[in-house]
């Protein structure tokens, strides 16, 4: 019998992890560009484009406006208009947020995009960060347009 405990013990751990969902984007949705973990999961699990890296993340909720500095590497071929979803999608899951930087190690700026410049250009598609981000389906259809 005591044979079959390890056995045992290892089949439970292989079935428990198979049944850990992996969490979408859009579960990490948030009012507030304070509530860390979920801003952080947020940026982690964007896909960004040309090899892009992101890093550290910086907070700024000390005061309004607020604010998020994401820390990049491999940004050397990107255009600002590369970034424009991401920024989208970053404004349309933190409910707050008013400014994004995209900024190097120094934390100098490479790219700033701003809620309001955002939600203008969403609105000559007939599009909104309100409607991105009403469910998991809208999410996923920007994402993937």
């Amino acid at each position: 019998m005591k044979k079959f405990i390890p056995i045992i013990f290892a089949l439970l751990l292989i079935f428990s992890s198979c049944n850990k969902k992996e969490k979408s984007l859009y579960d990490f949705k948030t009012d507030f560009v304070g509530d860390n973990t979920r801003v952080s999961q947020i940026v982690s699990k964007e896909v960004y484009p040309k090899n892009l890296k992101t890093g550290e993340i910086k907070i700024l909720s000390e005061k309004e406006p607020y604010g998020l500095k994401i820390f990049c590497k491999n940004y050397k071929d990107l255009e600002r208009e590369d970034l424009f979803k991401n920024a989208a999608i970053t404004f349309a899951l933190i409910k707050n947020l008013d400014n994004l930087y995209y900024v190097d190690e120094d934390e100098n700026k490479i790219f700033t995009f701003s809620r309001h410049e955002v939600e203008k250009n969403l609105e000559n598609e007939n599009k909104s960060l309100e409607k991105i981000s009403e469910n998991k389906e809208s999410l996923e259809n920007f994402i993937n347009k």
